[in-house]
């Protein structure tokens, strides 16, 4: 008896192996935008530190975080939609035999809930993930504040400076506050392929598993 698989069956594993490879491609290019956030934002918060004429790069934090924050979620955007064909299309047409995908879903569920505080897991506002672009992007805009604070008070800068970095400043309250909506409605509700709106990831370090 011939045990190979029917020509269709090939073709869908084939398809499967596909998707595997290319959720491992976007995991890796995810995973460098979580890198280079941290790394770029390490490097601006350093040079605005290490001299008062430096502060104002701090306003580059939060626009910094919003972009890369964007591409994450992109990202896991095309990754959960990878996990939800192979789970609700791949596996009925094998027969049901891929079962990670929902068996993954179950676990997660309960794993990935936003009231569990203070987990590598939860997605709250204290998430790893979400603190390395909203608390990041948070940080640079209560830091920019207290500084420009400061040197107005000694310095007393011209009108059209403080008007420039009071537009600035908007500014990244603006996109730090967008950044904080798109991460909080992650879990849930995917983006448009803009990259603009809210999605949920599927591997590591993904929106869900952290």
């Amino acid at each position: 008896m011939d045990d190979r698989p029917d020509s269709s069956t090939a073709i869908l594993l084939a398809e499967y192996a596909a998707l595997r490879s290319e959720t491992e491609r976007r995991s890796t290019i995810q995973w460098n935008v979580f890198a280079l956030q941290i790394a770029s934002a390490g490097a601006i918060i350093s040079l605005a530190i290490a001299s008062a004429a430096n502060s104002a790069l701090l306003l580059v934090v939060p626009l910094t975080s919003y972009v890369l924050g964007n591409r994450y979620l992109l990202h896991d955007f095309h990754l959960k939609l990878i996990h939800r064909y192979v789970r609700d299309s791949l596996s009925e047409r094998l027969s049901g035999n891929l079962r990670w995908e929902a068996w993954r879903d179950r676990e997660l569920d309960r794993e990935t809930a936003p009231g569990r505080w203070f987990t590598s897991t939860g997605w709250n506002a204290v998430h790893p993930t979400r603190l390395a672009f909203v608390g990041v992007a948070a940080l640079g805009l209560a830091g920019a504040l207290v500084a420009g604070v400061f040197l107005w008070i000694g310095r007393s800068p011209a009108w059209y400076v403080i008007t420039a970095f009071g537009l600035g400043w908007l500014l990244d309250a603006l996109a730090t506050a967008r950044l904080h909506r798109i991460f909080t409605g992650a879990r849930d509700r995917p983006p448009s392929p803009t990259g603009t709106s809210p999605a949920g990831g599927a591997a590591p370090p993904a929106s869900r598993t952290g």
